[in-house]
């Protein structure tokens, strides 16, 4: 991965691509091409700026763009190709100035699908992306469940959606450079609802022999409890990740929200714990709530509050954003 399991805690939910379900550019002859996008722009101060004493800052969150292609082979058996950019995030990258985003390919995949569930190839969002049970916006980035980058390129994954259970799989394949194998991921996820209740359970193993002097090697699970009817979503989770440091980490994370017309009111607790000292640990506290607000169906805005305490700094402040999405 471009990031290593040493920041996680937990593995995974399955994710396809653009979270919004976007335009139908072409639908004839079995063929269906469909094109989504989003926009968000915040005003934001975390809680490791504060207590570096930096400036908040209006930050482009997300600037997405989608296409979907999918050909109808037979009754049950469709193909597919994706293509997803990332516009504008992203500065870290050579000719970029000031002022100016790269456009850079985050998403590139085919794959495969039916009543048999859907399998895909390529460059594509890890199991690991939507772990978690939190109704965090932008400021639960230290405690509880939290990834930076989850974009994998030698990425194999199966899924399947069925009315008892859902279920998933996914391989990362290890390329060798000067005797060393890089990231290699397995991941194992699955869920079982019962009525507006939901159990899900993730399993995760990274492997990279190229990072650091010795490699790097980590272990997960976690354990999550859902419950959503109607306005009301309650969510609690436990994890646990071996880190080959032996800085294991223990996750609990409590979080829920209720909707009243347009709003959507959050509150939510999450807790790393772990026997490491200094820069290492993933010790943190984090508390937060949020309101956003639902100007369309495809449009909102939000704030939120959020308080947290880090180890590794061994401080603690508040932190804050107000931002705005906009998406098709």
């Amino acid at each position: 991965m471009k990031k290593t399991l040493l920041a996680l805690t937990v593995p995974a939910l399955l994710v396809a691509g653009s979270a919004s379900a976007g335009i139908s550019l072409y639908d004839q002859d079995g063929t269906q091409v469909t094109m989504s996008g989003a926009a968000e722009v915040q005003y934001r101060l975390k809680a490791e700026q504060n207590i570096n004493k930096e400036d908040a800052d209006l930050r482009i969150d997300d600037g997405d763009l989608a296409l979907r292609i999918q050909h109808q082979v037979n009754a049950d058996l469709y193909a597919l190709g994706v293509m997803e950019l990332k516009i504008g995030e992203d500065k870290e990258v050579a000719g970029v100035e000031a002022g100016e985003g790269a456009v850079t390919n985050d998403g590139l995949y085919v794959g495969l699908g039916g009543s048999f569930g859907e399998i895909t190839f390529g460059r594509q969002t890890a199991i690991i992306d939507d772990a978690g049970v939190g109704v965090d916006i932008e400021l639960k980035d230290t405690a509880g469940v939290s990834y930076d980058d989850v974009s994998m390129d030698q990425y194999i994954k199966y899924r399947f959606n069925g009315e008892k259970f859902w279920a998933g799989i996914g391989y990362n394949i290890a390329q060798e450079t000067n005797g060393k194998k890089g990231e290699e991921l397995l991941e194992i996820a699955a869920g079982v609802p019962f009525g507006d209740f939901e159990v899900r359970g993730y399993y995760g193993d990274f492997k990279n022999e190229q990072l650091g002097a010795t490699g790097t090697e980590q272990k997960a699970w976690d354990l999550e409890f859902v419950y959503a009817a109607g306005p009301i979503y309650v969510g609690a989770l436990y994890g646990q990740s071996d880190r080959g440091d032996n800085a294991d980490v223990k996750t609990w994370e409590l979080a829920g929200s209720y909707t009243l017309g347009k709003n959507t009111f959050g509150l939510g607790y999450a807790q790393n714990s772990d026997d490491a000292t200094g820069a290492l640990s993933k010790e943190a506290t984090n508390f937060y709530g949020n309101v956003a607000h639902q100007l369309t169906a495809n449009t909102r805005a939000y704030v939120e509050v959020g308080y947290e305490d880090i180890a590794k700094y061994d401080d603690k402040d508040f932190g804050y954003v107000v931002g705005m999405e906009v998406k098709f």
